[in-house]
């Protein structure tokens, strides 16, 4: 099946929303607006068997402002009502094979180590990694790695079936730009509605509750 390519017009739209990082603690009982804050997609939440609300963040590890999320989301003392996910989108040639490495550190229980150097190679260093080769050497250069193994599993079959399943994904919420968080397979939202890393938080945790309160 064909790959879906996104728009990639808003990504670069969006690097404004890395100026607007909050410091202040997430706040909680605000409202949020329909259409302002978040927007609503077809079909119904989804509440998983352990009681908790799938949180997915769409991301591309070239995307500037994927960049500076990262830190905020993993400095998240996220509610135990959340299981979080990120999920690679496609949006142009590079971020394709962006998503088969993201799954290749997934597929050998390397992503927690690996992803935030690999975005400072591509944003700090500003070292273009768009292929295997490129990314064995980048992976070369990471203890304890096996870079053969890592590049190989970049074009695995377990790694395009991944990558497939995401586009799909991608499609099934209408992703047309990174990051976007999706919320119980019910609420879509993300920095450039938010206006501040720290508020799509906010507004995150608010459609989770809304999520188990039946909403």
């Amino acid at each position: 099946m064909k790959n879906k390519i996104f728009s990639f017009n808003r990504c670069a739209s969006l690097i404004i929303a890395a100026a607007l990082v909050l410091t202040a603690p997430i706040t909680y009982g605000q409202s949020f607006v329909e259409g302002e804050d978040y927007v609503t997609l077809q079909g119904d939440a989804v509440i998983l068997p352990d009681g908790r609300v799938e949180v997915i963040e769409f991301f591309w590890f070239g995307c500037p402002t994927c960049f500076r999320f990262e830190p905020i989301l993993l400095a998240w003392d996220k509610p135990g009502t959340i299981s979080f996910k990120t999920v690679p989108a496609i949006l142009n040639r590079a971020s394709e094979f962006h998503a088969h490495a993201y799954y290749a550190m997934e597929l050998l229980n390397l992503q927690n180590q690996l992803m935030q150097p690999f975005y400072d190679e591509l944003h700090v260093k500003r070292n273009r990694v768009v292929n295997a080769e490129d990314f064995e050497a980048w992976a070369s250069t990471q203890s304890g790695v096996d870079a053969a193994t890592l590049a190989t599993t970049t074009h695995s079959f377990a790694a395009m079936t991944k990558v497939r399943q995401a586009n799909l994904l991608a499609e099934k919420y209408r992703i047309s730009g990174v990051p976007t968080m999706v919320v119980g397979g019910k609420y879509r939202t993300s920095p450039a509605m938010a206006d501040s890393f720290i508020h799509t938080l906010e507004i995150v945790e608010f459609l989770v509750e809304k999520v188990l309160a039946g909403q």
